[in-house]
Parts: structure tokens; C-alpha cells; sequence
């Protein structure tokens, strides 16, 4: 499947992080509203699909994208930082085709902020006297404009597109309905295909959080995650679906020799409830082919 690029332009700042799980929730309740007729088609793909119906990355800062995890880190004058490790794509397309093994990296172009809210009193239904409490939020760095999404479909990208379209008009995940994750969709799909093919390619490297597959490769380098997901507001009686152990963005793993790297990897995790019994969470890989030295990958 060819790889394709669409920008969105954050207005604000966001509750919600840009991932894939939670993209692939605020598609599929507008893909229910605006396709009703194919969404239970499209369900059903990730439940029984040898290929699923389409493949999201984690949103990216303008053309960065995340350090492989077989690539050193360079900081200035030795200093210590964090993940997440953003790069630019010229210096990711030099470390997938394994012309180079360190890279500078950015690591604040997504800050980290907070916002002071009032509470509301349960009885009287207005702001509660005195009783106040923050929120974290996030938000791109001043020199930072837009988020890049990468997607894979072979037949549903304009849908996928008009999802998210029809998603700007309410603002992406928690606190959206008192403006929190406001965005616009900015252009058209732009075609990638630099992400898909690379001349002897041994390994992948992801593009999201994700959730491996039992078949996955299982020689690699990466990070874990826990995240807590819940379902849409009052969608299920119970809205939290307790913990997802996830491998992180830039993990990489070796391709069994003899093998080329598919267009996706990963697993959806069944989650039914008595209000949706075919409710699945998005644990999908986006994987970019890349050539890991041998040297390197011992």
C-alpha cells in the first residue's frame, strides 16, 4: 500500500495526545455518521481482514518524524534528554537506508503545558466557589505549524479523510466541547512513497504506538508504554478499558531472512461491551522498511 500525508493545523492546545488509537476512535464514530451503510464493512475488516481496511500513524510536527530506535542520539555538549526523539526527515531518510547510525534530535517541538479549570458544584450546577484544578495539555512548539498524519488504505483514504474533516468542526479528544483540540485539516492527501520501498531492507521501524502480533518479528530494540484508554463519552456503561502495554514510535525489528517488510504490522485488541460487542482498540503497526547494518544488529 502506498503511504500518503495529511497535515492538520492545531488551533490551541490539545488534552488528548495525537495517537492512533485514539484517531482511529474519532474515525470510526464519524465514519458512523457520515457512511452508515459501509461502517459495519469496515469494522468487520479489522476483525476478519487479512489486510485491514486502512493504517495510521501517531500524528508527527511538521516533517518530523521519530528516532530509530538503532540510531544513537546526538545531543549538544553531551547533554542527557528524555524521549520522545524527533528528527528530520532528511536525517530519517539517511538512517532507513543505513547511510548513517546517530542523528541530532529535537525533543520539545510537543510541550507541555497545563490549564487552571474551575469545578463545577454538583448541587447548585454552577462554578464551585473557590474549587479549582488543572488540566495537562500539550502543544507545538512556536517554530512548529502543523501535525503530519500517514496513512495506508487501499480503498477508504477520502473516507478516512472526511472523517477527520468532520472531526475539525468538534476538536479532537478530551475537553473538546470547551475547546480543547481544535484543528483544521490543511491541503490534500500528499504521496510518500519514500516510506514504503527501501532497496534491501532487513528491518522495520514503527511510525506509532502499537501493539505486536503473535507472527511479529520479535529481534528488535524498543521502548513500552502503558496507556489507560476509556470509550467514547457515554458510549458504554463502563468507559475506562483498563491498561494497554504498547511498544513505542522508532522501535525496530530485524525482517526474518528471506522475508519483505509488509505494510503493516501489530494486532486490534477485541474489547467487547453489552453496548458494543464488536468494539476494538487500534494496536496496529505503521511500519517504514529499514536497513539495519549488520554490525549493528548483532
Amino acid at each position: 500500500m502506498t503511504t500518503w500525508r495529511l497535515r492538520l493545523r492545531p488551533k490551541g492546545s490539545w488534552v488528548t495526545p495525537w495517537r492512533s488509537d485514539s484517531l482511529f476512535g474519532a474515525i470510526c464514530w464519524r465514519w458512523l455518521e457520515l457512511f452508515p451503510e459501509s461502517f459495519e464493512e469496515m469494522l468487520n475488516g479489522f476483525h476478519e481482514s487479512a489486510s485491514p481496511p486502512f493504517c495510521l500513524s501517531d500524528a508527527w510536527p511538521d516533517n518530523l518524524l521519530p528516532l530509530p530506535a538503532n540510531a544513537q542520539p546526538e545531543t549538544a555538549y553531551g547533554k542527557k534528554v528524555k524521549p520522545p526523539f524527533y528528527v528530520t526527515e532528511l536525517t530519517f531518510g539517511n538512517l532507513i537506508r543505513g547511510v548513517a547510525s546517530t542523528a541530532a534530535v529535537l525533543t520539545n517541538a510537543v510541550q507541555a503545558s497545563s490549564r487552571l479549570r474551575t469545578s463545577i458544584d454538583r448541587e447548585l450546577g454552577t462554578a464551585a466557589d473557590g474549587q479549582l484544578f488543572e488540566i495537562d495539555t500539550q502543544h507545538l512548539a512556536p517554530s512548529f505549524n502543523y501535525l503530519s498524519i500517514y496513512l495506508r488504505s487501499e480503498h477508504h483514504l477520502q473516507n478516512v479523510v472526511a472523517c477527520l474533516k468532520a472531526q475539525s468542526f468538534s476538536g479532537f479528544g478530551k475537553k473538546s466541547s470547551s475547546g480543547m483540540g481544535e484543528f483544521e485539516v490543511v491541503g490534500s492527501l500528499e504521496k510518500c512513497e519514500w516510506l514504503d520501498q527501501q532497496p534491501e531492507a532487513n528491518a522495520w521501524v514503527s511510525l506509532n504506538h502499537f501493539v505486536p502480533a503473535e507472527t511479529d518479528p520479535t529481534g528488535g530494540i524498543w521502548r513500552t508504554h502503558v496507556t489507560y484508554p476509556k470509550f467514547h463519552g457515554n458510549s458504554a456503561s463502563n468507559v475506562f478499558k483498563g491498561s494497554i502495554l504498547m511498544l513505542t514510535p522508532g522501535s525496530v525489528f530485524r525482517i526474518p531472512p528471506g522475508n519483505a517488510p509488509k505494510s503493516w504490522y501489530g494486532s486490534m485488541i477485541p474489547m467487547p461491551t453489552p453496548e458494543m460487542p464488536k468494539a476494538l482498540h487500534y494496536g496496529l503497526c505503521f511500519p517504514v522498511p529499514l536497513v539495519w547494518p549488520l554490525k549493528d544488529a548483532s
